[in-house]
């Protein structure tokens, strides 16, 4: 039996930097977990997900509750087009680890761009745009 991971990683080598960076910018008072679901979220929205290096633990599994279950593993499921991948833990966070991967470089090259306005009125816009498309 496949050992259930007790934790949700980013990249040691370049996302803890990236995460601190932006901090101030976006992320506020909001604790790891909704960071890691932000940055998982964005990297979805744009459909772009990247493998990790080496792992470096950044959350406890434990402290998603279950709403934050309920993304995960909508995202794993839109991800394989497969419900059966809920039984394997591992392979769900390791794609909401994926899309977390590249959502914080996404995050972070958006909120260091030089376009006009703040982050949230751009992010905004963006949604407000996709929406309109499938309506």
């Amino acid at each position: 039996m496949a050992k259930i991971p007790d934790r949700l990683n980013i990249d040691k080598k370049t996302d803890r930097e990236l995460y601190d960076k932006i901090k101030e910018e976006v992320f506020l008072e909001m604790p790891r977990k909704g960071q890691f679901l932000f940055a998982m979220a964005f990297g979805f929205m744009y459909g772009t997900k990247r493998e990790l290096g080496t792992k470096d633990g950044f959350f406890l599994a434990k402290d998603m509750g279950p709403r934050d279950e309920a993304l995960i593993n909508a995202l794993a499921v839109a991800e394989t087009g497969s419900v059966a991948v809920l039984s394997n833990r591992a392979r769900v966070y390791q794609i909401a680890e994926e899309y977390a991967h590249a959502g914080i470089r996404l995050l972070h090259d958006e909120v260091t761009s030089e376009e006009h306005g703040s982050f949230y009125k751009r992010f905004e816009r963006d949604i407000f745009e996709r929406l309109e498309g499938h309506m």
